[in-house]
């Protein structure tokens, strides 16, 4: 089970935005809040792994995933794509 990266970045409003690094965030980001700032990145196997270090990180005590919603496992597929895409964002 591969870990992709995630990253935390904040706007000048202090609104946040948290998520695995994918080309369609940056992109997204780069429209609805230009200039945001990365604050700090991580490594996780899954969704819930990664929320659970984040709300650690930010301080807002344990995180309960919602009931029902199951864990999604990071594939090796998606590792390779964010491997490759980070690749060219190393350019930009």
């Amino acid at each position: 089970m591969p870990d992709l990266l995630h990253e935390y970045w904040e706007n000048a409003d202090g609104d946040g935005e948290f998520g695995p690094v994918r080309e369609h965030n940056d992109q997204r980001r780069d429209r609805i809040a230009p200039g945001a700032k990365l604050v700090f990145s991580l490594m996780a196997p899954s969704w819930h792994h990664a929320m659970r270090l984040y709300h650690e990180r930010l301080g807002y005590g344990e995180y309960l995933p919602t009931e029902g919603v199951l864990d999604h496992v990071y594939t090796a597929a998606e590792a390779a794509e964010q491997n490759a895409y980070l690749q060219v964002r190393e350019r930009r």
